[in-house]
């Protein structure tokens, strides 16, 4: 039969006292480790921007006693790195050293002894705020009902400002709206788009937040005309014989213009070198003038036949 043992509640506290004052020795004791933490920049010059995101952490040996260094896991607090003491490398290429830093940081972390800081140089591209203007294109997704179409499309504004760091205004040509999405569309369209700000215009600031866009809306019909074909580019020692004289060109025109479409409006044209140069036994009508309020426009047929008259 197995013997119960009984251990002497004191011989517990006994044992939890040597682990305490175990620990507080051990704890009392100074270390040396690296702590990461993360920044914030101060003082940045007025007439300078940042252009790329700097660094966020940087690394700092420190020695402290183990009570510090144990609280410190717990309150990392955020370090200040001074940019007025910015040097320049090219005109926009800065660099900070941080042993110049070092005593703002030890400030912060008074606790601890700063033994090093990791990273010795934090480098920095800086430009001066621009502004410009640029266009703005509404991303339209519109599904018509049959026989509808676009006839005109107005934003107001149809361009704004935007400002920011210059290398960054640089890459932006234009600036687009949030996406409108519609279906079985016959009615004439007004709305206000949000401006999209993407990633590439994050750090950019727009005169407008939105604008406004207008869809004019119209039943399309058909028609077509035969127009005749100017041939350019002819040697002046040969003559030409085009076998059709006209092409027939077929385009699309709101209901509201079809009466302002005129004959006259389009010119098609064969040009003579593109079909000695590619070797081609026949000419290629070109639409070279055509009505804004037309759509779709195309052309038959697409291969004329010639000969050759000296």
């Amino acid at each position: 039969m197995d013997k119960k043992i009984n251990i002497p509640k004191i011989f517990f506290s006994f044992l939890a006292a040597s682990f305490l004052m175990w620990l507080l020795i051990n704890l009392s004791k100074k270390y040396t480790t690296t702590l990461t933490y993360s920044v914030e920049f101060l003082a940045l010059p007025q007439d300078k921007i940042l252009q790329e995101t700097p660094v966020q952490k940087i690394n700092v040996e420190v020695m402290g006693s183990g009570f510090n260094l144990f609280a410190a896991n717990f309150s990392r607090k955020k370090l200040p790195l001074d940019l007025s003491k910015l040097k320049k490398k090219s005109k926009t290429d800065f660099y900070l050293l941080t042993a110049d830093q070092k005593a703002k940081i030890q400030e912060k972390i008074s606790s601890l002894e700063i033994v090093n800081i990791v990273e010795d140089s934090i480098y920095f591209k800086l430009g001066t705020l621009a502004t410009k203007k640029v266009p703005v294109i509404p991303k339209l997704n519109l599904a018509y009902k049959l026989g509808y179409g676009t006839e005109k499309v107005t934003i107001e504004p149809d361009s704004i400002s935007i400002s920011g760091p210059e290398l960054q205004l640089k890459k932006i040509k234009s600036i687009t709206t949030k996406n409108l999405n519609l279906e079985d569309v016959s009615e004439n369209i007004t709305t206000k788009l949000a401006i999209e700000m993407s990633e590439e215009v994050s750090n950019i600031r727009v005169s407008h937040e939105s604008v406004e866009v207008s869809v004019l809306i119209d039943e399309f019909t058909e028609g077509n005309f035969d127009i005749p074909i100017r041939i350019i580019n002819i040697p002046k020692e040969i003559g030409l014989n085009t076998f059709p004289k006209k092409v027939k060109v077929t385009y699309k025109v709101g209901l509201k213009n079809y009466q302002k479409i005129t004959e006259d409006l389009f010119h098609v044209v064969c040009d003579y070198n593109k079909t000695k140069e590619n070797e081609l036994t026949y000419l290629i009508p070109e639409l070279k003038k055509e009505p804004e309020l037309t759509s779709s426009v195309r052309i038959s047929p697409q291969k004329i036949d010639f000969l050759i008259q000296k």
